[in-house]
């Protein structure tokens, strides 16, 4: 099994190609850094900034390099001790006509030999009717009435273009559009030799435009021929493939015969002015174009939480995972990969059955994690054949740790006078979970309610009681309910475990009102009762039923709770996070210890990571925050004194006292750093990453101002307040600027705190692109910015080859350079000893003294080797002034014996059984790595 020992999360696009990777290999080896992590590397769409949009499998993106490219970076790293850790997206591809999967399926429909690929009409059993091509700005009719619809020839093909995008048209609606009583003789002959392709029990070819209407032909949109559930996915692939070739041929009649050429321009030009052949050749197609908005109502394809521009595979089918995976394997055989990071487990149809297949394929040793957001409480599936997650429960391990619990009172009771409201988190949930559903999932779930019906999991009888939009407002409570992204049963009956689970969300379904009681025992009898007894045949249905509706589980918690709740739920912002909860605040250090030594005993392996790309707002911002945790009362003081001061500013309540709350923590937590410093911030552009900042967030709240309806004026006076707060000489700036000088060095020994926890707790660090240096960047697209490798080498450079010591770079701290110091010497020295850290035991350390509380301590402990971990924990308690100046008196960590220590940040020695801070910690960091005996 590979070993990663650390990695660094690269984010590969045009404007960072493999050519540009490869200049910083270097950079990368010398920092100290054992596995590469790259995003994902397969063809996505045209200038795709992030990968997970890919259009094939099959093939690398272009933009960024060559596999030979991949393959020559990948024999390179070997070469140098090094591998390479490979996202890969198994859920999903885009939605769009540089796919040449879906361009062949809208195309060719159910003769398509990619048809049974994705979750559409004739392959989820959820879908049916014409798929549905949700891409136009407003009704079919009304792009037609304002001519934004035309027939062109492009690719090498007949499509309807609607500006830039283009859909194909139907092989059997050629003849259509090109026969006439003049068209040429050779595109004649053409047209006689493709007519035999399909036959008409296969296709139902359109001969002619006889509606009497375009009305007429909207009403008779579902044309034989339409790909539907009915009709099976893989059916005559000869035609298909002959096809192609017919394409060709015509492509070289366009190119060289200047007759067919001239014909086809000028029949296409007619046809554009023509709504009611238009709208007849739109409507006979495999596909049915339709405005964006109407699936909010209806939908027949699975999609990537609400984005209609990204729709899902069915990799469930082996066919598929097979030619899903085939570059993959083929890179991972050859050595050029050595570990995956599997995307959005949760949108499978069986995460556990994906994972069994996906080890079997590609062997025992690649590295495996996955993308997983757990919730507090929730715990890995064991039976998965994986190494772990990418690691957002560790950063709200490490988040709850820096937050201290004493804040919490204050924090929540300024909260709740503050916005006038107690209603409690949990409903707020419910209800941010509930808006998703209803407004944009509503055709997901009548889709799961029509599939209930099919599947004949009870009898005429049982159903008399139950109210069909009961049932159909109980599945809908179970899918909000659900207090986890979903649940993981690949069999009935279920576990005992997940049968509890799942007993408890009924629970909480019947408790929403009375009338969903019925609705809701039904679903038990179905899902925990008749299984018990029930044949192979019934538990196989009802197991089917259970697994669709786990997959629209997790897109609600996404979009509910990530993309609506964090941005509306203010009590604390540095909760507000992936993998955290605005819920949580703080933990006790004997949870953080255990969940370490659960951590270590079950999933050694799994990434410790603090910034993704994913992440709301950088790690350095968070551990910033977590300093106004420690001020309690005076932090919330100060900030109500900052509102009243601004509230002039705030016309006609814009923005509102939460959104204005809102913006105040950022400023505080993300404000750069007095120098120019390296964390892709400083005072120049600070005001409009901000401003953009604020648009995206307030428009995810979804309170005052959307991204279907945007308030404009709402969204300039949450302006005006950001450019007020910001104003050096406005009202509240003087005492502002005297609070971040104030937090700003407790903000920077989290920092430092959190790095040496990262990195020699339990698991495998991860350091995301440019996180070497302080990270004050808030959510995507401000943290995938351009990250300045040329600085980065310089100050590697000036730390390693000078030898630089932590108090002269404490002196300097606000450049973050001491932060790539500590970054690069435990990089280096989890690399000199790499089973150590994979296997060592996690032990908690006792700490006397006055101050015990403020310290937590651990010992690493393997084959007679010990490292002891120290940090400090919410030292504002015990100081306002320089916490590298505190006086720890008599606080110790007691170590298991007396031995010979040495600290490897200092180089300070000794010989005893206990370590004094007072000694430890003068003139230096008030944090340490000591290695005994």
């Amino acid at each position: 099994m590979y070993n990663p020992v650390a990695t660094y999360r690269v984010q590969l696009h045009e404007k960072f190609t493999f050519a540009d990777l490869e200049k910083r290999l270097a950079y990368l080896q010398k920092l100290g850094v054992t596995t590469l992590y790259a995003s994902p590397t397969l063809a996505a769409t045209p200038g795709s900034t992030h990968g997970y949009d890919g259009i094939d499998p099959q093939r690398i993106n272009p933009e960024i390099g060559t596999v030979a490219q991949l393959r020559a970076i990948g024999q390179g790293l070997k070469a140098q001790g090094m591998g390479w850790l490979q996202d890969i997206v198994p859920n999903h591809l885009a939605y769009h006509p540089a796919n040449p999967w879906i361009t062949d399926v809208l195309e060719k429909g159910h003769q398509s030999l990619y048809a049974g690929y994705f979750d559409i009409p004739g392959t989820n059993e959820l879908m049916s009717g014409t798929l549905m091509a949700p891409f136009l700005g407003k009704p079919l009719m009304a792009i037609l009435e304002a001519g934004e619809l035309k027939v062109a020839y492009g690719h090498q093909r007949l499509v309807l273009a609607y500006y830039d995008t283009h859909f194909p048209l139907a092989p059997y609606t050629y003849a259509t559009v090109l026969r006439t009583d003049t068209t040429p003789p050779a595109l004649s002959h053409w047209l006689d030799q493709i007519e035999g392709l399909y036959s008409p029990e296969a296709t139902h070819p359109l001969r002619s435009f006889d509606y009497d209407s375009p009305q007429q032909a909207y009403e008779q949109r579902d044309v034989p021929g339409a790909l539907t559930q009915a009709q099976t996915p893989a059916i005559a692939a000869e035609p298909a493939t002959r096809w192609d070739a017919a394409r060709l041929e015509l492509a070289a009649l366009m190119s060289d015969n200047e007759a067919v050429r001239t014909f086809v321009e000028g029949r296409l030009a007619q046809l554009s002015q023509s709504l009611d052949d238009l709208h007849a050749l739109a409507e006979a197609q495999h596909y049915r174009l339709c405005d964006g908005d109407e699936t909010r109502r209806r939908i027949n394809f699975r999609r990537f939480f609400t984005v209609n521009g990204l729709i899902c595979l069915a990799v469930e089918r082996p066919e598929v995972f097979t030619q899903v995976h085939s570059l993959i394997q083929e890179l991972v055989d050859d050595g050029t990969f050595q570990g995956l990071r599997v995307d959005h487990v949760d949108g499978l149809f069986d995460p556990a059955g994906y994972l069994d297949s996906l080890r079997k394929t590609m062997g025992e040793d690649p590295y495996i994690v996955v993308e997983k957001i757990l919730e507090p409480g929730e715990e890995l599936p064991k039976t998965w054949p994986i190494q772990g997650t990418s690691g957002y429960e560790y950063l709200a391990l490490v988040n709850n740790l820096l937050t201290d619990p004493q804040g919490e009172t204050p924090f929540t009771d300024f909260y709740n006078k503050l916005t006038q409201t107690n209603t409690p988190l949990h409903d707020q949930i419910r209800s941010r979970k509930a808006y998703i559903l209803y407004h944009d999932m509503g055709g997901e779930l009548a889709n799961l309610l029509k599939f209930f019906h099919t599947q004949d999991l009870v009898s005429p009888d049982e159903l008399t009681d139950v109210n069909p939009t009961m049932l159909m407002l109980a599945i809908g409570e179970l899918l909000v309910q659900c207090p986890v992204y979903r649940y993981y049963g690949n069999q009935f009956p279920l576990t005992e475990t997940e049968a509890n689970d799942l007993r408890a969300l009924l629970a909480d379904v019947r408790n929403r009102a009375v009338e969903l009681e019925k609705p809701a025992d039904l679903l038990e009898k179905i899902w925990l009762e008749k299984p018990q007894t029930a044949d192979d045949e019934y538990n196989s249905r009802a197991l089917r039923f259970y697994q669709r509706c786990m997959q629209f589980t997790g897109p609600l918690m996404a979009k509910g709770v990530e993309d609506t709740l964090l941005y509306t739920y203010f009590r604390f912002i540095g909760h507000n996070e992936v993998g955290d909860s605005p819920e949580a605040f703080g933990m006790s250090q004997a949870a953080f210890h255990q969940a370490m030594q659960d951590r270590q005993q079950h999933w050694p392996l799994a990434l410790n990571g603090t910034s993704t790309h994913d992440t709301k707002r950088g790690e350095d911002v968070r551990a910033r925050l977590n300093v106004l945790t420690a001020l309690g009362d005076e932090w919330t003081q100060t900030a109500q004194r900052w509102l009243d001061q601004t509230a002039d500013v705030r016309h006609s309540n814009m923005p509102d006292v939460n959104d204005a709350y809102f913006i105040l923590q950022t400023v505080v937590g993300a404000y750069p750093y007095a120098e120019r410093s390296t964390a892709w911030a400083d005072e120049e552009n600070f005001a409009k990453r901000l401003r953009d900042y604020v648009t995206k967030a307030l428009q995810e709240a979804k309170r005052n101002t959307n991204w279907v309806n945007p308030n404009k004026a709402y969204m300039d006076a949450a302006h005006a307040y950001i450019d007020t707060v910001l104003d050096k000489n406005g009202p509240i700036w003087p005492e502002m600027a005297d609070f971040l000088a104030l937090i700003a060095d407790f903000g920077i020994v989290n920092s430092l705190a959190q790095v040496l926890l990262k990195f020699t707790t339990p698991g495998v660090p991860d350091v995301y692109q440019g996180c070497e240096l302080f990270d004050l960047s808030l959510v995507d697209p401000d943290n995938r910015r351009a990250v300045n490798y040329d600085l980065r080498e310089q100050l590697l450079a000036e730390v390693t080859d000078a030898g630089a010591q932590p108090m002269t770079l404490w002196n300097t701290r606000t450049t973050g350079q001491i932060k790539l110091w500590l970054t690069q010497k435990l990089l280096t020295e989890r690399r000199s000893h790499p089973d150590f850290w994979a296997n060592a035991a996690y032990v908690p350390l006792t700490v006397s003294g006055t101050y015990s509380e403020h310290i937590l301590a651990f010992a690493r402990q393997h084959n007679g080797v010990q490292y002891v971990t120290i940090v400090p924990l919410h030292l504002p308690r015990l100081t306002r002034d320089n916490p590298l100046a505190i006086n720890w008196q008599d606080t110790r960590v007691i170590l298991p014996s007396s031995s010979l220590w040495t600290d490897i940040l200092t180089g300070k020695m000794g010989n005893s059984a206990e370590l004094s801070l007072s000694e430890l910690f003068s003139n230096a960091l008030p944090m340490a790595l000591v290695r005994v005996g």
